[in-house]
């Protein structure tokens, strides 16, 4: 596997439509999430936070095939915690520069997983982030306390689409968490390169 960044301006069509694909296979196929059809692309999942202002973080495997995505947009720009989920945090949504959104992300496998989050951390850190913020789930949040992210609450836990999520904010920097010199056992020394 090896990871790139990517914005929608520099993706050809057919890498746009590969990523519509695998967003749609995973969230509304895969996790069952209702969400509105794209009105050109049958198939493929897109949202109104899919601007110039994102960036795309894609893991391939050998035959260039997606098998992981994440999406960073800077608070600043419209994005889902403050269009769609403003009312998971107890105050208002974080607004500022150095903070930034993860939101669409998955992976293939769950392995993939901590790789690619790292290597979000570390796109948005060198993009002047100092701050994530998203929404996760229940098993989203066992994750990474397994894999020794430090996050705090930006509220109460609720209930969407029979799921329930919290809103997160953690450092953008590596360093800040439990896990910073402890890599997964399934990363290879590629992916130890690519994190770092």
């Amino acid at each position: 596997m090896h990871m790139e960044e990517h914005t929608l301006n520099q993706m050809s069509d057919e890498l746009k439509l590969m990523l519509g694909r695998f967003r749609h296979e995973q969230f509304v196929e895969k996790l069952g999430w209702r969400l509105p059809a794209h009105p050109s692309q049958a198939g493929c999942e897109w949202d109104q936070y899919d601007t110039e202002h994102a960036r795309y973080l894609l893991a391939f495997n050998e035959d260039r095939a997606i098998v992981g995505c994440a999406r960073l947009i800077p608070t600043t720009f419209p994005n889902l915690l403050e269009g769609v989920f403003g009312h998971t945090c107890a105050g208002a949504p974080p607004k500022h520069p150095a903070i930034w959104e993860m939101t669409r992300f998955t992976t293939r496998e769950p392995q993939l997983a901590m790789p690619l989050f790292w290597r979000s951390l570390k796109t948005a850190s060198l993009a002047g982030a100092d701050a994530i913020v998203g929404i996760v789930n229940s098993t989203m949040e066992r994750y990474y306390k397994i894999n020794g992210v430090h996050y705090e609450r930006l509220g109460p836990v609720t209930v969407h689409q029979n799921e329930k999520i919290l809103a997160i904010k953690l450092s953008a920097h590596r360093e800040h968490h439990r896990s910073a010199v402890a890599p997964s056992a399934f990363m290879s020394d590629t992916l130890l390169r690519e994190t770092a």
